[in-house]
């Protein structure tokens, strides 16, 4: 199955864009955590790239879910699984994505103490490569 030009060139678009969050949080992996802890500045960075870099996927995932099927889920979960439905994702990078969207929801509707700055640490150090797998695992999906 094919995916129309247009619709190519707006994953395209919002792929780079996810790129881009990624060389930003790539960055910020040299901060110690206790700067990290201490700088709100810092933290706010980190929680808005995260947020966009995300959302960007959900974008994606939105964008190829109209194109394969008939209904799309509105769960954003569930637009990662169907993905797997159509080979477009691996079983382990749409479980990743789910997480990441659960991610996404927690720092788009808190703020404060309600977000959990040393988890945020940690997802920075220790999960950017959920971004490269996704837009891998979609890229060869569009050269098929």
């Amino acid at each position: 199955m094919t995916v129309a030009h247009e619709t190519e060139g707006r994953i395209l678009d919002k792929a780079g864009y996810v790129e881009e969050s990624v060389a930003v949080l790539s960055r910020k992996r040299a901060l110690a955590e206790e700067e990290y802890l201490a700088d709100r500045e810092q933290r706010a960075i980190v929680e808005r790239e995260f947020h966009t870099a995300i959302e960007a996927c959900i974008d994606i995932a939105s964008l190829l879910c109209k194109e394969l099927a008939d209904d799309v889920p509105e769960q954003n979960a569930a637009k990662f699984t169907l993905l797997t439905d159509y080979d477009v994702l691996s079983p382990e990078t749409a479980d990743r994505m789910k997480e990441a969207a659960g991610f996404r929801n927690v720092l788009a509707h808190n703020y404060g103490e309600d977000i959990d700055d040393e988890l945020v640490y940690l997802t920075l150090q220790s999960d950017l490569d959920w971004f490269p797998t996704f837009l891998r695992e979609v890229r060869e999906f569009l050269d098929r």
